[in-house]
């Protein structure tokens, strides 16, 4: 029997790059993808769709996109905000399915009025369709619901372990890449690379987005201490890089470290996987279950300088451990966030009760 192809809408605020691969995935699988989006971002890629730009009046324009796409599926990206809500109602007056879509872990405590919601309206919570890219914590809570579905993001494999070309210069190349915000923690960074470059040949290279006077305030922070600490020469910083320039980027390295606290749920790790590099982050980032503690990375602890030292340390003093667990993460890639994995996940889930 030929599978019927299917209308998908998102909606979200805008169209973020973790979201490329899961509507380029239902594209290249023969469904039609439309996104509507509240506004646009400064790194955002238009190679599967470009998205409908509603505005902040959005209210009559989503009433009116919805009319006119009449989609089978609405993913709607937080659904407790207004426009996640409209959405959900909007989406239900067409007739079409919706799936909500955030980024709270599956295993979870949730707070007491949470559980009595679910507790006092088991059936309509049954009901409700929900993914999340976010494991939490398994070995500690059940599902937060028993709806909600753990639904990791999707990537595309780039550079298997055959092709990747490893240490040019005879060094290690780490790197890091995030918005300039403090709670991106570049100092921290830079802090361990001061302490391993002393006994390791290491160069790091940091990307990062700088639109605003915030982000310019920590960049010129963040240079007079990499000056401080006597790594001009060991240390490069690449400003407002183009997706795909950025993608270009991660098979001419050999290690990338994501030192951020209290990151929701980060792409980048997988980005970086999917190009045979091992990963490191923090343990307040969300998608640290995508990191196999000692297979393809580490988790360490947030703001923690001596720790995140120490694992990339584990990391570099071994190179053919490092080409190990480099192409440790690409399998993993390739097992667990394939885009036909993904896309026969979807499909259950929009195909089921709700």
């Amino acid at each position: 029997m030929v599978e019927r192809k299917l209308h998908f809408l998102f909606t979200a605020p805008r169209y973020h790059t973790n979201q490329h691969f899961a509507v380029k995935a239902l594209l290249d699988t023969g469904h039609e993808v439309s996104f509507l989006a509240l506004r646009r971002g400064q790194s955002e890629v238009y190679d599967a769709l470009h998205p409908i730009v509603l505005g902040e009046s959005f209210v009559l324009g989503l009433w009116r996109q919805m009319r006119s796409l009449k989609p089978d599926v609405v993913i709607v990206r937080n659904p407790h905000s207004a426009y996640g809500m409209l959405s959900a109602i909007a989406a239900k007056s067409v007739g079409a399915s919706v799936i909500f879509y955030s980024q709270s872990p599956l295993h979870r405590q949730l707070k007491w009025w949470k559980r009595r919601l679910i507790h006092q309206f088991p059936t309509w919570t049954a009901r409700i369709k929900w993914i999340t890219p976010v494991l939490g914590s398994p070995d500690q809570y059940p599902p937060a619901f028993e709806a909600l579905r753990y639904v990791p993001f999707v990537m595309e494999p780039k550079t298997a372990p055959a092709q990747k070309q490893w240490f040019r210069g005879d060094t290690v190349n780490v790197l890091c890449i995030g918005k300039f915000q403090r709670r991106k923690n570049h100092r921290l960074f830079l802090q361990a690379v001061a302490r391993l470059s002393k006994g390791y040949r290491m160069r790091a290279t940091i990307i990062g987005e700088c639109t605003t006077v915030e982000h310019q305030h920590v960049l010129a922070k963040l240079r007079e201490y990499c000056a401080d600490l006597r790594l001009d020469d060991r240390v490069c910083f690449r400003i407002n890089l183009p997706f795909a320039d950025v993608q270009r980027e991660y098979p001419r390295h050999d290690l990338f470290v994501l030192p951020s606290r209290d990151e929701p749920a980060a792409v980048s790790i997988l980005e970086a996987m999917a190009h045979t590099l091992p990963v490191i982050c923090s343990d307040s980032n969300g998608t640290k279950c995508y990191i196999r503690p000692g297979e393809n990375g580490f988790v360490f602890r947030t703001d923690d300088p001596k720790d995140l030292a120490k694992d990339m340390e584990r990391v570099i003093s071994d190179r053919n451990r490092l080409v190990e667990m480099g192409a440790r993460g690409y399998q993993l890639v390739v097992s667990e966030h394939a885009p036909s994995k993904y896309v026969r996940t979807i499909l259950a889930i929009a195909g089921g009760p709700g």
